[in-house]
């Protein structure tokens, strides 16, 4: 496999590059390919997890199991299905849907698409209605049918659903349990977030519930997204001085290595339905998943 690091790349591990250009591809298999230096940067072989930088030329040599595991898709875990919906417990490390080929390589979408074509249904009008981070798992909404996904994306931007996540962080807030308001500015071309107290120029309003479910050096708390911006939850109790563990770009990098976490620590593990017009029949609902930590 080649491919050229994007701006939108630079500056990302290399291990992260790579998951975007092969998204089909098992995690496990990028890492030994790193680790077997079977891949070059710019024709130099490394077996470190580096750092790499637009314009640089990557081409990774896969082992042969990954390609030929990577041809077929797992199926999703179902929390729940009907005849309008497909709710499924996304697992971390594999995007919502891919961008640039939505219904191409490895992501809950084709995952999802996979599982019910294999069941004989029509998957035309399939779409997701939110989405989760890559190293985000847990409860990921499906519509199958058009009039269910314009019901779910009202009830989306409305701010009916009620989401709520576990995590566990660094330290723990001296509120056990609070409403946090705040400011969130995108810099798409690095892919990151800003957060500040005050409104700043294309900054939007952010609110953040949290309660705390276990206090200690490493807290678990649970949160509730008010709003759902881009990467609301990791920036926010980051901003408050308590990011997630497990997450580096927000987070305490030293930390994640001490305590050998490579995946962040949050999940979202369950979803209250409050919706007007198809989807109406499932108000009231409260739909969980467990988490792993």
């Amino acid at each position: 496999m080649e491919t050229v690091v994007t701006s939108v790349q630079d500056g990302w591990m290399l291990s992260a590059v790579l998951t975007q250009a092969a998204p089909d591809m098992p995690l496990w298999a990028i890492r030994e390919a790193i680790r077997h230096r079977d891949v070059r940067v710019d024709g130099e072989r490394t077996a470190q997890d580096v750092r790499v930088y637009a314009g640089q030329e990557i081409r990774a040599f896969f082992p042969k199991r990954a390609l030929n595991a990577a041809k077929t898709l797992p199926a999703p875990r179902v929390v729940y299905e009907d005849e309008h919906i497909l709710l499924i417990d996304k697992p971390q490390g594999i995007p919502a849907q891919n961008e640039d080929r939505p219904l191409e390589g490895d992501s809950a979408l084709t995952r999802s698409i996979a599982y019910l074509q294999s069941a004989g249904e029509k998957t035309d009008c399939v779409r997701l209605c939110h989405r989760l981070d890559v190293q985000t798992g847990g409860l990921l909404l499906l519509t199958k049918d058009e009039a269910a996904y314009e019901s779910a994306v009202q009830a989306f931007s409305e701010r009916t659903f009620q989401k709520f996540y576990t995590c566990r962080v660094k330290g723990c807030p001296a509120q056990r349990e609070a409403v946090m308001r705040a400011y969130l500015r995108k810099d798409a071309e690095i892919s990151r977030v800003a957060v500040t107290d005050y409104p700043a120029r294309g900054a939007l309003e952010i609110v953040t519930a949290y309660r705390v479910l276990e206090a200690g050096e490493q807290s678990r708390l649970e949160v509730e997204l008010v709003t759902g911006r881009t990467h609301q939850i990791r920036a926010h109790l980051a901003h408050i001085g308590h990011p997630i563990l497990g997450d580096d770009k927000y987070g305490d990098r030293l930390l994640n290595r001490r305590l050998g976490l490579r995946r962040q620590q949050l999940w979202a593990t369950r979803l209250v339905f409050q919706a007007e017009g198809a989807l109406s029949y499932l108000n009231g609902r409260v739909f969980e998943t467990g988490c792993p930590f």
